[in-house]
């Protein structure tokens, strides 16, 4: 191997290291404290994802048939509650949501002192999709997640004020 080419391959993987330090990686979300003692927190996000299925489309949240909010692409709702199991519903039912997709229920248990993560997952469904069908099929679905994940996909989400 010439000196010519040696120099190269320094410069080329020089130049690879630097471009790997400055991309950034995600910054966790960071919760809030949970204000009253007792109590736990039910966070129900619906993060970016890469074709952006129904980004358009809000469905409206229920925690037991009553309404908490419309849950938007890449937004969160942070609900602080008693402990107990919840029946947590997506649906089109309000006035105010365009959600023409499939109702859906979860049941949310909620513990004291901790923190639920709930994504909402809407993607394509490669099972009933085919070519010149027309409209496309979703997959949805509310998917439990480890905190530890969920802090992750929730960061540069935006919260829902309620």
């Amino acid at each position: 191997m010439n000196a010519n080419y040696m120099k190269n391959m320094l410069i080329i993987l020089i130049s690879c290291l630097a471009v790997a330090a400055c991309t950034s990686s995600p910054t966790p979300y960071t919760p809030t404290l949970i204000t009253k003692p007792g109590n736990g927190k039910l966070f129900v996000y619906w993060p970016g994802q890469r074709w952006g299925e129904k980004s358009g489309s809000a469905p409206e949240i229920q925690l037991d048939g009553v309404p908490v909010g419309l849950l938007k692409y890449k937004r969160f709702i942070e609900i602080e509650m008693a402990p107990g199991t919840y029946e947590l519903k997506m649906t089109g039912e309000s006035e105010l949501s365009n959600w023409n997709g499939p109702e859906r229920a979860f049941p949310a248990k909620v513990v004291a002192g901790e923190n639920l993560y709930v994504r909402l997952l809407v993607k394509y469904d490669q099972e009933t999709n085919r070519l010149g069908q027309g409209a496309m099929g979703y997959a949805v679905t509310f998917l439990p997640r480890a905190e530890s994940e969920a802090l992750l996909e929730m960061d540069g989400l935006k919260k829902v004020e309620q």
